[in-house]
């Protein structure tokens, strides 16, 4: 049998999140099952949206079984619902919880074709919290056909549970709108007996949490005139390691949200690191001005400020835009990572002294 423990330490570069833990579980399994107190539509949309958990859901099975005690909300609901349309062999129910006890478990299970078993258990719910933002716990235990990695009390729980384990029907939706996912983007866990009764916020974006903000900067000028999709930006390996320290062909992703020039933020990307057999070249791609052509007065330049550990806060800057000769010209001053077009690696003295007005200074710093 093997175990791994992990804590989620979102401020160590080499931390495994839950998140990729859930995916890296899912390659050849046939069956997962997940029982998560609490889930969040930003949380929801990130792990289905994965091409491994599409992978999975055309050839496996999968249950969810979410508590609506508190953090659930409508939105999440309906979403999930969508993806139950979407995907014929996944099935999600909630728990209607019969007492003023917290329903509060948070763990998944795997099945493989061989007999071989995993699990996961530990304290991150279905949030972008729990599996990546917030300080976490959880544990991986992997059984072999001939080692026994017993699930008797899980159904046990949910025969014994069974009248309390429903789809998701109005009554369901109606409990769910009374939760909300907000309190300067953390998770909320009730008082016992006193669960939260306020309205349901609708929102696909935690954006409280996403936005602490270190000092580390990347400006990089993006290549890709002759390339149809320059968004998915080309990168040296000196950048990846550097900055994003982010390993391509692993579980391991780039979480990314757009600043706009407002301050206020886009909805979250995850984005694998992408390694290109034909040109040996290292690529994220970006949401940013997708679909536009690429300037012909000068390249874009792309603006990444580090939130945590892989999870950045960026802008796609062209020419003409506020901060874009400000940080052309960082690119012809400071010393370049790697090779390619300039890309320097800096930090919020550098920027705010050659842009003080820019967005990721003012609006990051105000959330601190």
């Amino acid at each position: 049998m093997e175990y791994e423990f992990h804590v989620q330490d979102p401020t160590t570069p080499d931390t495994v999140y839950l998140f990729e833990a859930i995916i890296g579980a899912l390659p050849e399994a046939t069956s997962c099952a997940g029982i998560f107190a609490f889930a969040s539509r930003a949380g929801v949309d990130a792990l289905f949206g994965q091409p491994e958990m599409r992978s999975f859901l055309t050839r496996s099975t999968m249950s969810l079984l979410i508590g609506l005690d508190a953090i659930t909300n409508r939105d999440t609901l309906q979403r999930l619902q969508e993806l139950e349309t979407e995907h014929a062999d996944l099935s999600v129910r909630v728990f209607r919880n019969p007492t003023s006890a917290l329903f509060h478990p948070k763990i998944a299970r795997f099945q493989y074709a061989d007999g071989s078993r995993s699990m996961i258990v530990g304290s991150g719910n279905l949030t972008p919290g729990g599996l990546r933002q917030n300080f976490e716990a959880f544990s991986v235990v992997r059984a072999v056909p001939s080692e026994v990695l017993d699930w008797s009390s899980w159904d046990g729980f949910l025969t014994g549970q069974e009248d309390n384990v429903r789809p998701i029907d109005q009554e369901a939706l109606d409990r769910a709108a009374q939760n909300t996912a907000r309190r300067q983007g953390r998770d909320i866990e009730p008082v016992l007996g006193a669960p939260a009764q306020l309205a349901d916020s609708g929102s696909a974006t935690d954006v409280e949490a996403l936005v602490r903000g270190t000092s580390r900067f990347l400006v990089a000028r993006v290549p890709g005139k002759r390339h149809r999709r320059w968004n998915q930006i080309h990168l040296n390996r000196a950048v990846i390691d550097r900055f994003f320290r982010v390993t391509p062909r692993t579980t391991q992703r780039v979480y990314l949200v757009e600043c706009r020039r407002d301050g206020t933020f886009a909805d979250e990307e995850v984005r694998p690191c992408i390694y290109s057999d034909a040109n040996k070249n290292l690529k994220i791609e970006i949401a940013s001005h997708r679909g536009e052509p690429y300037p012909e007065a000068g390249p874009p330049i792309a603006v990444y400020r580090e939130l945590h550990a892989r999870s950045f806060a960026y802008m796609l800057l062209m020419p003409g835009d506020p901060g874009y000769d400000a940080m052309f010209e960082l690119t012809e001053t400071l010393p370049p990572v790697g090779r390619g077009l300039p890309r320097v690696i800096t930090d919020s003295d550098n920027i705010r002294s050659a842009w003080p007005t820019s967005p990721l200074i003012t609006a990051i710093d105000r959330t601190r």
